[in-house]
């Protein structure tokens, strides 16, 4: 996290930061970033970007979580038409959000494919540590909701559910990834969507002949 020097700044002067920081990391991996580059955008020396941060990476990761919690509060916000759907039901709204932040939020989303690149493990693992704690809060009271209302056998291990959907979220990122699968693209809102609903059927109702 940033020093307290970081916080005391006059807001304008954070958001430049962030701005610049978010820029940067949405354009290149966290090895190619450029510290010189977020000091010369953000109109600060480098002296002062230690006395904010304590090297790159302290600020790669505060940025990451910045995104991540915006799209949290994002999905968080679409909880008050969760207590009408079911949990297959409540996951695909999640996907269709996720669709539409990014065309909200196009250097959020930016930020989150970069990151999906991202080849430095240390750096990586670190965001997602990060991240973790906001995402699984959400994950499991979507999860106690079912429980309570009977849709998932209660001797379903919560955590272990929840890493089985963020295998599969995994899984649809790296698909876009690699298909090159722009979400704003209403074709491949659709295939998307059909590969979707069927990882979902899967994990709700198994492969099992009916």
């Amino acid at each position: 996290m940033p020093r307290e020097t970081f916080f005391n700044l006059p807001e304008d002067k954070r958001n430049l930061v962030i701005s610049a920081a978010m820029q940067e990391f949405s354009r290149a991996d966290f090895k190619t970033a450029s510290v010189n580059q977020i000091c010369k955008r953000s109109n600060i020396a480098k002296g002062s970007f230690y006395q904010y941060f304590t090297d790159k990476l302290d600020l790669y990761v505060y940025i990451m979580s910045l995104a991540i919690g915006e799209k949290i509060r994002f999905f968080s916000d679409a909880l008050a038409e969760f207590n009408t759907l079911t949990l297959f039901e409540q996951f695909r709204l999640l996907f269709t959000k996720g669709m539409e932040f990014a065309r909200m939020h196009p250097l959020y989303a930016a930020l989150g494919e970069q990151f999906s690149k991202e080849h430095d493990e240390s750096a990586k693992s670190a965001v997602i540590k990060a991240g973790n704690n906001q995402s699984e809060s959400l994950f499991m009271q979507m999860i106690q909701n079912a429980r309570i209302k009977g849709e998932i056998d209660s001797e379903i291990d919560p955590l272990a559910f929840i890493l089985l959907l963020k295998s599969l979220n995994s899984a649809v990122n790296e698909y876009m990834l690699n298909n090159d699968v722009n979400v704003i693209n209403e074709h491949n809102q659709e295939e998307l969507f059909k590969i979707v609903d069927s990882l979902l059927k899967i994990i709700f109702n198994g492969i099992s002949a009916k």
